[in-house]
């Protein structure tokens, strides 16, 4: 991928010529879900294995499964120490296989005033 002046991305197509990213793909959905953390970097490699294990086909699940997981104890007890590296993430296909409850949504109230009229 490479930059246009205009800051868009563009990769050569099959025949040679620039053919901008117009739409976000999977993997950048992933990337931007994946909580800022110490362990977050390598990401030419985790694109390389989003790739190769054709993620694409699931992404909507992975980024859903993320979201979930950054609702969890786990990811946000000790300002998050326990977050894996993507990479790892993406080797261990952590997505696969599991149960991944609805995350409730927030209230735009204060639980606390919910209960005055």
């Amino acid at each position: 991928m490479k930059q246009s002046r205009d800051g868009a991305e563009w990769s050569l197509s099959t025949l040679g010529e620039p053919m901008p990213e117009l739409f976000e793909t999977g993997f950048d959905r992933f990337w931007k879900a994946y909580p800022a953390s110490p362990r977050k970097g390598a990401k030419a490699e985790c694109k390389k294995k989003w790739v190769k294990n054709f993620c694409e086909t699931q992404a909507d699940q992975i980024v859903k499964h993320v979201e979930w997981l950054k609702t969890t104890e786990q990811w946000l007890k000790s300002n998050g120490a326990f977050i894996p590296a993507p990479l790892v993430y993406l080797n261990q296909q952590r997505w696969d296989g599991a149960e991944i409850p609805e995350i409730a949504p927030k209230t735009e109230k204060d639980p606390a005033l919910m209960n005055i009229s």
